[in-house]
């Protein structure tokens, strides 16, 4: 059954609030019996910025395209202080959009045949959320990820990395430049939504102290793979 769903400016508005509650705490997943690359091992928030961000940014063009092209941004990207002590570095919150609905089953099929080079697992959850969504993640090997959450009426995508190192001064998230919604996704229809005011929508904060890495352990109704 075809569940792709008109998707308007009327509908994007309706379900603003709902996307931006579903996705609140779509950076608790974490991979079963995961066992990520050491902090001072791992590439630094300038190399993912330019290496790996845009690779992220681009698992969501396949997606809208299955479903007319157009993709709805309802959530800049942002830098975040996190870490303590020797472990202290920055984690990068990506762009969150959205996109019309399509069946579960052909999301996953997308997800995974479009999957990067730097995602070691697919983690897919088994069973609907009370929210009535299902996830997908894309983990890579030092505890970020991508998460798609598939709901009858939109698929969402938001990107989080693990805490990564730097040798610039670690007191200002805002010194590093991220992609313009135009760098981020060439060539594709793009609406951006008025949630992304920061002014009505302040960026959250990460204080010192707060755990740098995923913690291990299972994430109730996932499985992961290859």
């Amino acid at each position: 059954m075809n569940m792709t769903k008109k998707w308007t400016p009327v509908r994007v508005g309706a379900w603003c609030v709902v996307v931006v509650a579903v996705l609140g705490g779509c950076h608790a997943a974490k991979s079963r019996d995961a066992e990520f690359v050491p902090f001072p091992e791992r590439v630094s928030i300038e190399e993912y910025i330019s290496r790996q961000l845009p690779e992220i940014s681009s698992v969501a063009v396949p997606v809208a395209a299955e479903t007319g092209g157009e993709l709805t941004v309802m959530g800049l990207p942002y830098v975040q202080v996190c870490g303590t002590g020797d472990t202290q570095g920055y984690r990068l919150v990506g762009y969150t959009t959205v996109a019309p609905s399509m069946s579960f089953e052909r999301l996953e099929k997308l997800v995974t045949e479009n999957k990067p080079d730097w995602a070691v697992a697919v983690q897919v959850d088994k069973q609907i959320d009370r929210d009535a969504t299902r996830g997908i993640q894309l983990i890579d090997n030092y505890g970020g990820l991508v998460e798609f959450k598939f709901s009858e009426d939109f698929i969402a995508v938001r990107s989080r990395s693990a805490c990564l190192p730097t040798d610039k001064p670690l007191d200002d998230p805002g010194q590093f430049v991220l992609p313009s919604v135009e760098e981020a996704f060439p060539g594709v229809p793009v609406t951006v939504s008025d949630n992304t005011n920061p002014d009505l929508h302040p960026l959250p904060t990460l204080t010192l102290g707060d755990q740098a890495d995923p913690q291990p352990g299972a994430q109730s109704g996932a499985q992961s793979g290859e």
